[in-house]
């Protein structure tokens, strides 16, 4: 899989020109404002854009956890997903210990359940590129050297694209960075 943009506006940076032809885990880096999830939701089709190309595959993106319906269940969005994905989030739940609140309404998750729900259903998508903005900040130590060690796996047999406000995470767990500016 490749991703590739060539010239790609968005307002307050130059035009962004990149090429990632490998498998790998690659940090985004930038103040904030300066249009890290802008691009990310371009990538994903959430935002359109009028100038510029962008060559990629299928997107998977780790939304924002307050856009999840309330009064759903886990097992209600994983009935959206392919059977094979289906079996992928459920092996997940188990191997984050999310199955132990797979009964409870989402509106009744904490911060930390909600971002372990939304990194399950972004990882269990059959995709050539995974999106991760801003996650992990509500997840408890072990859990997220859980979600990291998950996160290396996929980024064996995909792109990954991470952001994240520390740096230091970005520095050890990524292959490459990029720096918007």
């Amino acid at each position: 899989m490749i991703l590739k943009i060539k010239n790609l506006k968005i307002p307050d940076i130059a035009p962004l020109n990149f090429e990632i032809s490998e498998n790998g885990l690659y940090g985004l880096i930038g103040r904030n404002g300066i249009g890290k999830s802008t691009l990310f939701g371009i990538l994903s089709g959430e935002i359109g854009f009028s100038q510029g190309e962008i060559e990629n595959g299928r997107v998977a993106y780790l939304p924002d956890v307050e856009s999840f319906e309330e009064s759903l269940k886990m097992h209600d969005y994983f009935k959206i997903l392919k059977n094979s994905e289906q079996d992928r989030a459920r092996e997940l739940s188990l191997t984050f210990g999310a199955d132990k609140f797979a009964k409870k309404r989402i509106g009744q998750f904490s911060l930390g359940m909600k971002e372990l729900f939304a990194t399950i259903l972004s990882f269990s998508i059959d995709c050539d590129i995974l999106i991760i903005d801003e996650l992990f900040s509500g997840l408890d130590v072990s859990k997220k050297a859980l979600v990291y060690e998950e996160v290396k796996k996929i980024a064996q047999e995909k792109i990954v694209l991470l952001t994240s406000h520390n740096l230091k995470e970005i520095e050890h767990f990524c292959d490459q960075a990029y720096l918007l500016s």
